[in-house]
């Protein structure tokens, strides 16, 4: 089986829909399978070699809006190719579009919604979404197979597109639980590193450091709510303004890490006692399920799919998509407060994951998909 994913960037630029991509482009070919990757020059940064991507056709890019790229390169490639199925992501970016207009209608087209609802984080980004509308109806008219991440994705994507119930299937994201378990001595080695103190309780949250995420109302939630015997670690990268607006309104307790090596990523996550995770605009987290699979308590917004994975107490706490810092210090000395509830909290995590959320069960769903379509 011959598949061909088409998105508006790939690694090695970095990001959620990149690293699903890159995934399952992985485990098709450890199935047997040709998997490539159409996407735009917009992924490469200055310096970077095309060549080392395999499998991979990076497009010229005519025009951008938003960083939403466009290429005439892309869609005459796409009306050459010849892929028994191809594979899209969102409806919101312009590769989408071109697809649909590039292929023939009797190809089978499938997608992934990587997050129904885009935030309006501006006026100039709620005209686009509006005026968007229907060409996002028109591209999903040419789809016979949508991925959703998850039942709150479902309802919000019937509740505002006419989509067939044919059409769309629940398939979450999925991570490789097994390859985020790192031995105890790493984990003090990486504690020791970074100036951790093993007798204080540690809040962790890792995300790109953009407005999107909300990183600031944890920090002013620890500043002005919660008491000093927590720390709390920050890992991720953004744009010099916004992190320095971040670091000049965290306090002593908080340190900011950007950088670290996969290994030290996980020691992270397995020396920590409780994740927050405040995104506006999500699909289903990777990182939200990372945190679990270590034994971690959750604390995250209702967006994209999380709230049907953190879908009771006894998994965390879902906060307001915009939370107060007051609501979100509670919902963490709620979790820290008891020993026992927290411990058992995470085993309950961990067990979820790794029944639902491992990457081969979701890579499964999605063959079968294919094959189905195939044999239509």
């Amino acid at each position: 089986m011959d598949v061909t994913q088409v998105t508006h960037l790939y690694h090695p630029s970095f990001g959620g829909i990149e690293n699903y991509v890159a995934r399952l482009n992985a485990a098709l070919d450890a199935d047997g399978h040709t998997a490539r990757t159409v996407t735009t020059d917009q992924s490469l940064s200055p310096g970077d070699d095309p060549s080392d991507w395999p499998g991979v056709t990076y497009c010229k890019t005519t025009v951008s809006v938003v960083r939403n790229p466009f290429s005439v390169e892309l869609y005459r490639h796409l009306r050459g190719d010849d892929s028994d199925v191809y594979h899209l992501h969102s409806p919101w970016f312009f590769p989408s579009l071109e697809a649909v207009l590039a292929l023939p209608d009797d190809v089978p087209i499938t997608m992934t919604i990587h997050g129904v609802h885009v935030p309006h984080t501006s006026l100039l980004s709620r005209v686009l979404d509006t005026g968007y509308g229907p060409i996002a109806q028109f591209i999903l008219d040419r789809i016979d197979r949508i991925f959703v991440l998850g039942p709150a994705e479902r309802r919000r994507l019937t509740d505002r597109f006419d989509v067939t119930d044919g059409q769309v299937v629940v398939v979450p994201n999925g991570i490789d639980p097994d390859a985020y378990d790192v031995p105890d001595e790493r984990v003090r080695d990486f504690r020791d590193r970074y100036g951790l103190d093993p007798d204080r309780q540690t809040i962790l949250f890792v995300s790109r450091l953009i407005p999107a995420k909300q990183p600031e109302i944890l920090l002013d939630a620890v500043r002005d709510y919660l008491d000093e015997n927590v720390q709390v670690l920050v890992i991720g990268k953004g744009d010099d303004e916004f992190v320095g607006s971040l670091v000049g309104r965290a306090d002593h307790r908080i340190r900011f890490l950007s950088n670290l090596r996969f290994e030290e990523l996980k020691a992270a996550y397995h020396a920590a006692d409780c994740f927050v995770a405040l995104g506006t605009s999500e699909g289903l987290s990777t990182v939200l399920l990372e945190a679990m699979n270590a034994r971690l308590p959750v604390i995250t917004t209702p967006a994209g799919a999380n709230a049907d994975v953190v879908d009771g107490p006894e998994h965390g706490r879902v906060v307001d998509m915009h939370p107060e810092p007051r609501d979100v210090a509670e919902a963490i000395r709620e979790i820290l407060a008891d020993e026992d509830e927290r411990v058992a909290m995470g085993e309950r995590n961990r067990e979820l994951v790794r029944r639902e959320y491992s990457w081969d069960t979701v890579y499964e769903r999605i063959r079968e998909t294919y094959e189905e379509l195939l044999d239509e």
